[in-house]
């Protein structure tokens, strides 16, 4: 059926295939008779190996895991590779009477009495004997006849050597069947039905299949697709018009039905899938374990003595290949048979992520969640998990809370030392020491590895270390006995001294393991002089490769592990099969003897690959990535010797440029050149898929972000590079996280020198960590630090920008987009900004010599950083009060609590936190002794590195638009406030003179000139009116009114029009707005809020503040007007007719008042910025907040810009922001989602007359529990005692 197969192949995979990947699954087709002209192999393996692929696939597939195609031939009848002893003596005594049969058969099988029970065993074919499967089959089934006539046997026993390997398949599951109608002659009837040797029909073969297909069609009916087509002229011919209907109906049933299924597939977690991965390695592993029940023994004495008082963790070390994993594995089988029902054992096999090293984040992540739903505890909020320092506190929380319940844990740790260094695990700072009663700590290590030394310094009892030993002779003979009972398996007298003889040069039970590996596959027949046994570990794994070299091709073996050595998270085996089919190295050896199938279609043919992975099923394991199966080497010991045999320079160069253009897409749907021997160069398709960036909307290609940076890099291929991944980085940051897209900046840093990838990586490194969980936020931020630096770096900061802005114009929640840079920017004085901490820190100070920064804060903790890294090194807890006294170089501190510490601190245990910008005001500051370095910090949690400006001469790249001077412009007096006409081009100058100076922007020497009023009082406000046709001056004893005139087109200003008196109980104009209709809305120093008339002289009083009034706006169609203070109300009213809208009460961490308003060019949005270094959106109609956005500067001032504003903040930078709000808002958004603060809207009734009595409209959302007691500790006195020890 090689026309179906090819049209499923070349049209119905790939429609799968991209469903499939829009669903965010897999899709693999393994059809092992693909590319091979006979799947027979000569030592009978190849049924075997069928049915362990489709087991795999069973057992790993989400959906559908086989389809069968069914001809009118019945298939190959295979002999049986294996025989029991007894069935096969029954058989050899029913052929007393076919001497020929009986030496045929004594011939071909040998008896292995190393099997349990013993079997007797085909042996390999060779080419002498071309005929050897019709008589060998004649004989057995004739055997097997006489022997069910007699009773011997049952009729399944014997149906065995009468059904074809298909037979055994095809009860897994059935899709397809098909049919054909053959009129041709006996000369090609072969390829359609089953023939005899002598070229007759089989009618054996066709009764089985008859019986079979009737069968088939009774149990499975619903799933059974019938089709009869006409063939002629040797094969199904596609243009042929039935035959092309024929094979779209084939390719349209298979679509169909494979859909119906993947869509009633089941889902996973992530953390389910791990933990059954560990808890799954370790029961496989611990079944090889014997010889250590000495060990195990006193492990558990240990936690037995410990489990009601505190104590230290366990600590396993030993050399490498010394069995510590499978001892661990072990462990914790025994524990769970010992301790309570309710117990919890949590295992972490740490080297199975090998090649790539786990970072400690993601390892207590996975435990937490673990312990919190096998004990029932509150899990980590996306917060915790996204930032160290709270993962770590809450780790050691649950540790607490498990033992006060009363619960027990036991939590293993293997290899420690596969830790990467993120955070600079490896120091081990983050374990804790001392663990409460019921809950143990087992880790294991490497004696020679750097985490053993430092676990020494950490923990100083000898007590808590085991040392795993070398296994002795008779361990050794007692691991070998049992493992060959698990097997099934026995070895003779003299190969089981031979295991021993060479085992017991080294002791070691990884070269045990591989010796054992290999002895499993020996029979009894197998001689001594054929074994060849490695003295030591590396010599068996070099014996291992090159027995694979014999038997499958050496470009073959080396290609296929080179590229696992390689591959960043393991491969599937779907890209291990395509990446080998554009490797021309392994085509050429794979086609040296024959040709493919279809020369213009060239991939490797999947039993290749099955053969050799049945051979190293012992060397590889499963790894889940994301939900997927990908193998990757079970031992790390095997990549050092695959990568020193295979991977020299220029071939290592070749494969990671051939995994890079997999990534990449490359050939996907392209025909790349290959070289047969013999043939001439050959243009084909290798049938590789896309790698699209996105399969779905919300889809990502999760494997190509993962693999395809670390391909480019270590290929070389840097433009590429730059062009590909760092130009999408932000879609690597939205599915990987942008902790890995700087890690994999980091590693682009030190092979390849791109200012452009330095500037992204420290702009990454400046933002903070909460914008790392939420989209709109990151992405705001990336465009308001680079978007200045598009222009001069377009090829990669350009498209990052662009990308950014496409993003956030379609973002489905509110959001401002920034159209300048506004925020700090990479190359600036601001070198890091350290974070984690929970409390507002109180005090810092710097060491010099040591390279360290020590910071106190409000809840006790102490925090030690390394400023040569920015790396966390120490996290010390025992203050139960806030620290408010921090000295260096030994590190003391002083606390709330009433206790003094002293810490002589090294930097041997390191960890990282890095953010960005303070969010409160500075509580503490110091400089290094050299005046180099300064350290900052407050109570926002975070601290500032900078160097010193007035000593460091660095250049910076900062680009941001910043007000510059253009001009000096000279005036007699102090100036009390300023005003700008947008329109008329007018500087308003008013000073404390009581002068108002005009300066007409395009000629600034002719200056205008207000004169004071008779009282000399100083001007306190200036406002001009919406349409710039009248300008307001508050004094301190009046208001006045002046008309905006122009005269010979010259601007003049004429007036006072109007004036108002303001008594001397009345407080200070603070800000006002002045109405097109000659109104005048002010608010004073004391709260007071007033409407003024200066057409009619009328005056209103509005509901007052309780504090200083700093910001009265009008909108730009007169509709409405802002009132707001310096708490946390703000008013808006309706001002024709006169009545408030809404009370919209903010309430932030600390600063509460607003400084500055615009309205939107339609009136619809109020942009508000206030003392917190915020800027808010809000909805005019409805009152209802709609966005934040932290700005780290408070906002002087706003105007309106299109459908957003320009604003100038504190600091003196410009921000220009529009903003985008989609028609429908999903009730679950929260504008509150990123900061510490809580909201209340009070509207009025707007269906009624008048105002009536106000409502709440809106809950409050994230009421944050602000830290009162920090700020009441602030106000209060310090003490003037100073102790010195």
């Amino acid at each position: 059926m090689s026309s179906e197969r090819k049209v499923l192949l070349e049209r119905a995979y790939p429609e799968v295939l991209a469903f499939c990947r829009g669903l965010g699954l897999v899709f693999e087709v393994v059809d092992l008779c693909w590319g091979i002209r006979n799947v027979y192999s000569g030592d009978h393996e190849s049924w075997e190996i069928f049915l362990q692929e489709i087991q795999t696939c069973k057992r790993i597939s989400a959906g559908p895991a086989f389809v069968l195609l069914l001809g009118n031939r019945y298939g190959h009848r295979a002999l049986p590779r294996v025989i029991p002893e007894k069935q096969f003596e029954v058989l050899m005594s029913k052929l007393y009477k076919k001497p020929e049969g009986i030496k045929q058969l004594s011939q071909w099988f040998l008896k292995d009495n190393n099997a349990v029970p013993p079997t007797y065993v085909l042996q390999p074919i060779t080419a002498h004997f071309p005929h050897y499967k019709t008589q060998l089959l004649q004989f057995l089934r004739l055997a097997a006849a006489n022997a069910e006539a007699a009773g011997d046997i049952t009729a399944e026993q014997k149906q065995c050597f009468h059904t074809s390997g298909e037979r055994h398949v095809i009860v897994c599951l059935l899709m397809f069947q098909g049919d054909s109608e053959v009129r041709e002659g006996p000369k090609r009837l072969a390829k359609y039905m089953d023939l005899t040797a002598d070229g007759l029909l089989d009618a054996e073969a066709q009764g089985l299949l008859a019986n079979l297909k009737s069968r088939l069609y009774v149990s499975s009916q619903k799933i059974l697709n019938l089709h009869c087509v006409e063939l002629g002229k040797g094969s199904v011919d596609p243009k042929r018009k039935e035959h092309a209907e024929y094979l779209d109906s084939i390719c349209e049933q298979f679509v169909t039905q494979m859909k119906a299924r993947i869509m009633n597939r089941g889902t996973s977690d992530w953390m389910f899938e791990e933990a059954g991965q560990h808890l799954a390695m370790s029961a496989k592993l611990c079944k090889g374990l014997h010889g250590r029940d000495s060990l195990l023994g006193k492990l558990c004495l240990a936690m037995w003595e410990s489990t009601n008082v505190r104590h230290a963790p366990l600590i396993i070390h030993g050399a490498a290949g010394m069995g510590k994993t499978a001892l661990l594995c072990k462990l914790a089988q025994e524990m769970r048979s010992v301790l309570d029902a309710g117990s919890v054992v949590a295992i972490r096999l740490l080297s199975a992520h090998h090649p790539q090293r786990p970072d400690i984040d993601h390892v207590l992540h996975s435990i937490c969640l673990q312990i919190c739903l096998a004990c029932g505890l509150s899990l980590p909020s996306p917060l915790t998990a996204g930032a160290h320092l709270e993962l770590l506190r809450f780790f050691r929380n649950i540790l607490a809370q498990v033992s006060q319940h009363g619960n027990s844990l036991l939590l293993i740790l293997d290899s420690l030392d596969q830790l990467s260094d993120q955070h600079h695990a490896q120091r081990l700072h983050w374990l804790p020491t001392d663990l409460p009663p019921n809950v143990h700590l087992v880790v294991s290590m490497d004696t020679n590895s750097e985490v053993f030394a430092n676990m020494r310094l950490k923990l100083a009892s000898s007590g808590n270390f085991f040392e795993v030993e070398h296994l002795s002779h008779d361990e050794g003979k007692q691991v070998m006995e049992s493992n060959m009972q698990a097997w099934q398996r026995m070895l003779t007298p003299e190969q089981s001294d031979a295991v021993l003889r060479c085992f017991d040069s080294t002791g070691c039970p990884l070269h045990l393991k591989l010796i054992l590996s290999a002895a499993r596959r020996w029979a009894s027949f197998t001689l001594i002089a054929d074994i060849h046994l490695g003295t030591n570990t590396q010599e068996m794994m070099s014996q291992l490769l090159q027995m694979l070299e014999e038997k499958h091709g050496k470009e073959l073996v080396g290609g296929a592990l080179g590229y696992l050595v390689l591959a960043r998270e393991g491969l599937l085996e779907a890209e291990l099969r395509d990446v080998m089919s554009l490797d021309n190295d392994v085509i050429s050896e794979v086609y040296r003897y024959s040709l493919p199938p279809t020369p213009s279609l060239i991939r490797l043919p999947p039993l290749l690959w099955a053969q050799l992975k049945l051979d190293l099923e012992d060397h590889l394991e499963e790894r889940w990535v994301g939900g997927v199966a990908t193998i990757a080497f079970n031992n790390r010991r095997l990549v050092e010797v695959v990568s020193s045999r295979y991977l020299t320079s220029q071939r290592r160069r070749r494969s990671l440029s051939i995994l890079a253009e997999y990534f990449l897409g490359q050939w996907s749907g392209k025909l790349k050149p290959a070289t047969l021997p013999g043939l001439s160069l050959l243009v084909c398709d290798r049938k590789v898929p896309p790698q699209p960036l996105w399969f779905a909307p919300d889809v990502a290609n999760v494997r190509k972000l993962q693999e395809l940076p670390y391909h480019l890099l270590h290929a070389g291929l840097w433009e590429e590079l730059r062009q590909e991944v760092i130009g999408e980085m932000t879609e690597e940051s939205r599915v990987c996280g942008v902790t890995s897209v700087i890690h994999d900046l980091d590693q682009c840093s030190q092979y390849m020198d791109c200012t452009e990838t330095r500037l992204v990586r420290d702009t990454l490194v400046l933002i903070k960590p909460i914008c790392f969980s939420d989209m709109p936020l990151f992405y705001t931020e990336l465009l308001a630090r680079l978007c200045s630096l598009a222009s001069t770096f377009p090829s990669v900061i350009g498209r990052l920008c662009s990308q950014c802005e496409e993003w956030l114009l379609t973002c489905p929640e509110p959001i401002l987009v920034p159209k300048c840079s506004f925020l700090q920017q990479p190359g600036g004085a601001l070198q890091h900004t350290l974070s984690g901490l929970h409390g507002g820190v109180l005090c810092a100070d710097v060491s010099v010599p040591a390279e360290l920064l020590a910071a106190g804060t409000d809840d006790g903790v102490v925090a030690v950083w390394s400023l040569a890294d920015q790396q966390l090194i120490h996290t010390l807890l025992g203050h139960t009060g806030l620290v408010n006294m921090m000295t260096a170089v030994l590190f003391l501190s002083a606390a709330a609590d009433r206790t003094l510490s002293l810490f002589n601190i090294h930097t041997n245990s390191l960890d990282k936190f890095l953010d960005l910008q303070h969010d409160d005001i500075i509580l503490s500051a110091s400089m290094s002794s050299d005046c180099r370095l300064l350290a900052s910090g407050a109570a926002d949690q975070l601290i500032r590195v900078r160097d010193n400006p007035s000593l460091t001469a660095k250049p910076s790249s900062d680009k941001r638009h910043r007000c510059s001077l253009l001009d000096h412009l000279s005036v007699s007096a102090p100036v009390s406030c300023l005003e700008l006409s947008q329109q008329k081009r007018l500087l308003l100058c008013g000073l404390t003179s009581g002068t108002v100076l005009i300066y007409p922007l395009l000629l600034p020497q002719e200056t205008l000139c207000l004169p004071p009023p008779e009282s000399l009082s100083r001007v306190l406000c200036l406002v001009v009116s919406s349409q710039e046709r009248h300008l307001a001056v508050a004094y301190e004893d009046s208001a006045c009114l002046f008309e905006i005139t122009t005269r010979d087109s010259f601007p003049t200003v004429e007036g006072p029009l109007q004036r108002f008196s303001l008594s001397l109980l009345h407080a200070p104009l603070s800000s006002m707005a002045l109405l097109s209709d000659c109104r005048l809305l002010y608010g004073t120093d004391c709260g007071e809020v007033r409407l003024h008339d200066f057409t009619s002289g009328g005056d209103s009083r509005l509901e007052p503040h309780g504090s200083r009034v700093t910001c009265v706006t009008a909108s730009n169609w007169g509709t409405h007007a802002l009132v707001g203070s310096e708490d946390a109300v703000q008013r808006l009213w309706a001002l024709n007719p006169l009545a408030l809208d809404h009370t919209m009460e903010y309430k932030g961490f600390y600063f509460e008042g607003i400084l500055s308003a615009a309205f939107s060019d339609s009136d619809q949005f109020l942009f508000t910025g206030s003392q917190d270094r915020t800027v808010k959106v809000w909805d005019v109609s409805s009152g209802n907040l709609l966005y934040v956005q932290l700005v780290y500067s408070p906002v002087a001032r706003m105007v309106t810009y299109r459908n957003g504003f320009v604003a100038l903040t504190q600091e003196g930078f410009v921000i220009k922001e529009v903003f985008r709000c989609p028609e429908y808002i999903s009730p679950d958004y929260n504008p509150l989602r990123n900061v510490k603060a809580q909201y209340r809207v009070t509207s009025r009734e707007k269906n009624r007359d008048g105002q009536g009595p106000s409502t709440s409209d809106l809950q409050d959302f994230n009421p944050a529990q602000l830290n009162l007691n920090l700020m009441s500790m602030l106000r209060a006195k310090p003490s003037p005692a100073c102790l010195i020890l």
